[in-house]
């Protein structure tokens, strides 16, 4: 795992969350790295879903006052459900037919729900899918959040073709996400409170059956199941790495999961040391 270069505690962070903050989050300082004064970095993996909800509101409320500190939180959580308001159907094109959750199927759910305040609809996340949450003020960072929810995209699609050699992959779409021709590799959905981000990007990495069964009985996204693909899946048949997914758990230390992590983080890192923008 790469960890970040500057790793000395900005001032405002003793601020902002004592221990004893931290620990009602499962967090400890040790989940924080620096890249620089403004760009936060916490990495936190198998990460309680509902925990992770309650630490992005507070990020968000410190974002709001310290407007030049951007935090990125990279994790994964146990297998879940989230479900939004409802799919926004007058911005979907009408030639695309989506299905909206049927609250009936609430009991059938083999993974817990979480009802949260964002658009949309059915989501899933479990421990073999890659999680990007981009706490950033739009007014300081003079953006706006279709470049925050491209910018994530595209990074993710650059660092999957430098890795692993894929090609073919596409974000510019009617539907969000990152695809790999008319599968879905990757679902986004960022929400603004007070000119600050929150939620982001889940990137399924590797093929859970688990989720695979789950899928049969959902419409995530109001997509059938089987819509949503793993990047494992695409190295085995599609890249020259697929010799090195074999007997890999999805946490070893040469694993698909840490090799894409690790080049989106040290592009981060080329880019704070280069002084370039990040959106």
């Amino acid at each position: 795992m790469i960890t970040p270069q500057n790793n000395s505690r900005p001032q405002a962070f003793s601020g902002f969350l004592e221990d004893k903050v931290l620990s009602r989050f499962d967090l400890s300082q040790e989940d924080f790295s620096f890249l620089s004064e403004k760009v936060w970095i916490i990495q936190k993996w198998g990460w309680d879903y509902q925990k992770a909800h309650d630490f992005q509101w507070k990020a968000t409320q410190f974002v709001k006052e310290n407007k030049s500190i951007i935090i990125f939180i990279f994790c994964t959580h146990p297998h879940c459900f989230t479900l939004g308001r409802g799919l926004q159907k007058h911005k979907i094109p009408k030639d695309l037919e989506l299905i909206d959750f049927d609250p009936h199927l609430k009991r059938r759910l083999p993974f817990p729900l979480y009802e949260i305040k964002r658009g949309g609809g059915l989501t899933f996340h479990y421990p073999g899918q890659w999680v990007f949450y981009p706490i950033v003020n739009l007014m300081s960072a003079k953006t706006d959040v279709y470049k925050i929810m491209n910018w994530v995209l595209e990074k993710s699609k650059q660092s999957i073709e430098k890795v692993f050699g894929i090609q073919n992959l596409s974000h510019e779409k009617e539907l969000l996400g990152l695809w790999y021709e008319n599968q879905k590799l990757a679902s986004i959905g960022i929400a603004v409170t007070r000119f600050v981000t929150y939620h982001g990007m889940a990137l399924n990495i590797n093929c859970d059956p688990k989720v695979v069964e789950a899928l049969s009985l959902v419409n995530p996204c109001g997509l059938p199941g089987k819509t949503y693909t793993y990047l494992e899946s695409l190295v085995k048949e599609t890249s020259s790495h697929h010799d090195q997914v074999e007997g890999v758990s999805p946490l070893e230390e040469n694993s698909l999961f840490w090799r894409f992590h690790n080049s989106f983080l040290e592009d981060l890192q080329s880019m704070v040391s280069s002084d370039q923008p990040f959106f």
